[in-house]
């Protein structure tokens, strides 16, 4: 008799563990691009004549200088640990991806790209050569452009592979639209000169966001229904010991409950009274 419970303890504990970790991932997927973001604002501010006179154009080349440029200035390392930051905040939210898509056959494909996406984006903490520079490139150049590539590659090959999993569950099936309409709008925006570069950055990292988000809310209201009791006769549904009678009142209303169960609800109240 004491197996069965030891195994649904276990099971408990196992799927608050699952949570918390998908929560923390949310978390992070919200909070790294608005860092990213943030600091390459105040960055571009405070260094816009530094990167002028290294070679920035930007209007009509912005992505030969930035923003890897913004790490030659003298701010230089604050943009190096930015890389760091939101590529471990990147990873985390990939492990989120991974562990609600635990058992799911076709889903770790994305969140895996989107790990090797997130280590591509903290090896970018490595120093870019000048755009005008006397000799052979460096190594931490060479380092920063491959990582550079990488991150682009990974994070479309990511989008489209996550969009093709979306579709097939019915609570992502909205978000899957959402996913595809990015993915092809970043490969255009990557083809296109000038300003689209800016533009290419800001749907990737709104994407994250909102898949973050999107991300939030699956688990905890799979597990309140899955906790939901399945006797809906019961009265302890409708009324709890020690409920003010307004909050009863208010689930009714909320949960539409048919006649037989309002006459209960007044049996419940007056009993109590």
């Amino acid at each position: 008799m004491g197996c069965p419970m030891q195994l649904r303890h276990y099971s408990t504990r196992s799927e608050t563990g699952r949570r918390t970790i998908v929560r923390a991932a949310s978390l992070a997927g919200m909070l790294g691009p608005v860092l990213f973001v943030l600091v390459l604002v105040v960055l571009t501010a405070l260094q816009y004549e530094f990167m002028l006179g290294i070679g920035w154009r930007p209007l009509a080349d912005p992505a030969d200088a930035w923003p890897s440029g913004l790490a030659l200035g003298p701010y230089g390392p604050l943009l190096d640990a930015t890389f760091v930051a939101s590529g471990l905040l990147l990873m985390i939210f990939a492990t989120g991806l991974h562990h609600r898509a635990e058992g799911r056959r076709g889903l770790e494909t994305g969140p895996a790209l989107l790990f090797v996406a997130g280590t591509a984006m903290a090896l970018m903490s490595f120093e870019t050569d000048p755009i005008h520079r006397v000799g052979p490139r460096s190594l931490h150049g060479l380092v920063h452009d491959a990582a550079f590539v990488l991150f682009v590659v990974a994070m479309l090959a990511a989008i489209f592979s996550l969009w093709r999993r979306f579709s097939r569950e019915l609570q992502w099936r909205g978000h899957a639209r959402y996913t595809l309409a990015t993915g092809i709008l970043a490969v255009l925006l990557l083809l296109l000169p000038s300003v689209a570069y800016y533009l290419f950055v800001v749907t990737l990292l709104v994407w994250i966001i909102v898949t973050a988000r999107r991300l939030w809310p699956i688990l905890p209201r799979q597990a309140r229904r899955a906790n939901e009791p399945k006797n809906n006769n019961s009265s302890s549904q409708i009324y709890a010991p020690g409920e003010g009678w307004r909050s009863i009142l208010r689930r009714c209303r909320s949960r539409r409950w048919g006649e037989g169960r309002r006459r209960l609800l007044v049996c419940s109240l007056r009993t109590s009274a």
